[in-house]
């Protein structure tokens, strides 16, 4: 009876541990987690836990193309703002920053230039569609394309960029990889 007591506590205390904010760094780690290792011909790299060093900026992913014919980054993370949810009034801000801060780093590069050319969703089965930018430009004389597109997962944001040359020896739609990675964030 006292053991069973125990464990009834035990758990019920894990749930309210769950409840604040001192399981964000574990919800984090159980999302991160839950990318695949390989998904739509897209192979994970490396993780960067953003959010050791600065609080809400969580955590970010890279995945490499098919011969190496795209690269992509897909972001967790809250700004320390709070949970994020699936229709959360602040995702169409935190989608036209995102698209202007990767328009704003390729202007800091004299050997780099990029434009938004449309914006759109990606359907993801099962939930809230992505919002998503194309973007076209050049680095150095090369010209590459690039994907920019934001939801809500695991509480957070869900930021997925992907960048691959216009002219691909090895064509790569980025869209199953959009939809499939963020399917998996949200579980």
């Amino acid at each position: 009876m006292r053991l069973g007591l125990l464990l009834a506590l035990g758990a019920l205390a894990g749930c309210a541990a769950q409840q604040g904010g001192g399981d964000a760094a574990a919800s984090l780690e159980a999302a991160v987690a839950r990318l695949p290792a390989e998904v739509a011909e897209f192979r994970r790299g490396e993780t960067t836990w953003v959010e050791r060093e600065r609080p809400g900026f969580g955590a970010m992913v890279d995945y490499a193309g098919p011969s190496r014919a795209a690269i992509a980054a897909v972001s967790l993370y809250d700004r320390g703002q709070g949970a994020v949810a699936p229709n959360d009034p602040r995702l169409p801000g935190e989608f036209s920053s995102a698209v202007s801060d990767v328009v704003a780093v390729a202007g800091t590069r004299t050997s780099q230039q990029i434009a938004e050319r449309d914006r759109f969703s990606v359907p993801v089965a099962g939930g809230a569609p992505m919002s998503c930018a194309r973007l076209e430009g050049t680095y150095g004389r090369q010209p590459v394309q690039t994907l920019v597109c934001l939801g809500a997962a695991a509480g957070r944001f869900i930021k997925v960029q992907v960048t691959s040359p216009s002219r691909q020896v090895r064509p790569v739609d980025p869209l199953p990889f959009v939809a499939e990675v963020t399917r998996a964030a949200r579980g």
